[in-house]
């Protein structure tokens, strides 16, 4: 998968969507023609899938060495 800017003016693919087109997404054979979107439609994809998907905390692999000072 891949997204680039886009470097022909089309419209946006998004359904109701007049706006020109910025970006493109292309997933390189598992759809025949690249998706092309709007600066909009991207923040408005991108907050629902910020919605669903949510990252996890990376854990350390190593422990941390912190010293418990008494106060």
């Amino acid at each position: 998968m891949k997204m680039e800017m886009c470097r022909h003016q089309l419209m946006c693919d998004f359904y109701g969507c007049k706006n020109m087109a910025k970006y493109s997404f292309s997933t390189k054979g598992f759809i025949r023609r690249d998706i092309v979107f709007c600066e909009d439609c991207m923040k408005k994809m991108f907050e629902c899938f910020s919605k669903n998907c949510v990252p996890k905390g990376v854990d350390a692999p190593y422990k941390s060495k912190r010293r418990k000072e008494n106060v």
